[in-house]
């Protein structure tokens, strides 16, 4: 799967929020979601610029259990989006994945712990995302099979973006992980 995703920082989450309803997007549901990452000693996910991590997912709906992913992220695929191939798969035991990658000796990174909105149109999925440590983001992402067709969704999710009133230009490349990794410096 390749995932085709864009990321700004925004101001005004209210103001954001009615822009994405006026344009056709509805509310679909909220998350915290807890994501580490890891390193390892032999593989730098850094350097290679992949990124290995468990999540977990607790719904905010009554009577729902957390999700748990393990995920792989290979290299971004161009330098104006987040677009990666993904792999995901659903695991049972947060903590026993996480302490088989630490006997694996990966080192665990910051965390990130970011409360998620989800809006959805008939096109496209925004995130907005409240990172701690970090403030209010927004996430446009389209998934698609292949990489031939990333051109196409970045087309599309570039319309959207100017629909909300932002530009490509204010955009970032940087991944949460990072950004907290480089303010507690």
């Amino acid at each position: 799967m390749i995932e085709i995703e864009i990321k700004l920082k925004i101001d005004d989450k209210e103001l954001l929020t009615r822009r994405l309803i006026d344009s056709g997007f509805r509310f679909d549901h909220k998350v915290r979601e807890t994501d580490i990452y890891f390193n390892g000693n032999d593989h730098d996910f850094r350097v290679t610029d992949e990124a290995l991590r468990i999540r977990r997912t607790e719904i905010f709906e009554e009577d729902s259990r957390p999700l748990t992913m393990l995920t792989y992220k290979g290299p971004k695929l161009d330098k104006v989006s987040m677009t990666r191939r993904e792999i995901e798969v659903k695991i049972d035991d947060f903590e026993g994945m996480k302490d088989i990658l630490l006997e694996l000796k990966y080192r665990p990174v910051m965390p990130v712990i970011k409360t998620r909105e989800y809006y959805k149109n008939d096109r496209m999925t925004a995130l907005l995302d409240d990172v701690q440590g970090l403030g209010c983001f927004l996430e446009l992402e389209i998934l698609r099979d292949s990489e031939a067709e990333r051109e196409e969704a970045l087309k599309l999710i570039e319309e959207e973006l100017n629909k909300l009133g932002y530009l490509m230009a204010d955009t970032t490349t940087t991944s949460y992980s990072s950004m907290l990794e480089k303010k507690s410096l």
